[in-house]
């Protein structure tokens, strides 16, 4: 039998190991297929066609076994509405949204080519091993807030010209930075401030942040949410690292507005930053604008 010792030895041994096994990295044998069909607008040769024909299907064969980075509310700002185009940017964003690498093929990929109405489509078949990329799963607590009879409340509703301040507690020490999703064409980062030449935000765990709110940070930017529509929809994106990271490069606005870059851009940033770094958390909420002065256009 076992000595009283050799037995503490081995619970602590199993309470160190088990946890780890919790997060290894699985691998899974997986199949996938896509149909891509070319665009009027697109400019591509054959041989790039497969290839991204290719990479689209084993992209979502991976994120049929081991899911996305990030959700489907991402914005693909070049994808056509009609079901059929596949953008450029469509291809960039699913691949990197595929929570898994591709370790190699199993099989040779089938690709079959096919014309009909006037369109040229392909069609991949993929048969491959993959790995899951885990992703960081820390809970920090936040709230988009605005001025009520002078209180500041937890809101998802504006009405256009209020101030949105944006209320924050990390369990761990880190960094965060807070962008706004303007539409299709534009996303502004709100922290760091523009003034801020670190580009990174440092926070410490447990500790309550208010940003955007001068009475607490003098050196704080504040912000209005406004639109010029009826109604309006904007996209709050709060990332977080235990990791230094640095914000994505932006064009400098005037006085009044902070620095902002292309959607496009912001994402595909995003998207990187999330593959390299897998403690990043990305947390998403929306918020709604209304114009009082204005129906619905």
């Amino acid at each position: 039998m076992l000595s009283m010792n050799k037995l503490i030895r081995t619970f602590m041994l199993l309470a160190a190991v088990i946890p780890l096994a919790g997060k290894a990295q699985r691998t899974a044998e997986v199949s996938g297929t896509y149909t891509y069909v070319v665009s009027d607008n697109d400019r591509i040769t054959l041989r790039e066609a497969k290839r991204k024909c290719v990479e689209l299907a084993k992209a979502e064969a991976i994120k049929k076994e081991f899911g996305e980075l990030v959700t489907s509310d991402v914005i693909d700002t070049n994808a056509e509405t009609n079901g059929e185009s596949v953008s450029s940017y469509f291809w960039e964003n699913t691949v990197a949204m595929a929570k898994g690498e591709w370790l190699g093929d199993t099989k040779e990929p089938v690709i079959n080519i096919a014309y009909e109405d006037g369109k040229l489509i392909f069609t991949a078949e993929v048969c491959g091993t993959v790995r899951e990329i885990i992703q960081a799963q820390t809970s920090i607590k936040w709230d988009i807030m605005k001025d009520v009879h002078g209180k500041k409340e937890p809101t998802m509703s504006f009405v256009s010209g209020e101030r949105i301040y944006v209320q924050l507690r990390s369990p761990s020490n880190g960094y965060v930075a807070i962008y706004l999703i303007l539409g299709e064409n534009e996303t502004s980062c709100l922290l760091p401030y523009k003034h801020d030449a670190t580009g990174r935000v440092p926070v410490n765990s447990g500790r309550d942040y208010v940003f955007f709110d001068k009475e607490v940070d003098p050196t704080a930017s504040h912000y209005k949410l406004s639109t010029n529509k009826g109604l309006e929809y904007n996209q709050v994106v709060v990332i977080y690292s235990p990791n230094p990271f640095t914000k994505c490069i932006d064009n400098v606005g005037d006085a009044r507005h902070p620095n902002s870059l292309s959607t496009r851009e912001f994402q595909k940033w995003l998207l990187s930053c999330q593959r390299t770094d897998r403690d990043m958390v990305v947390m998403k909420k929306w918020v709604e604008i209304q114009n009082h002065r204005q129906g619905d256009n």
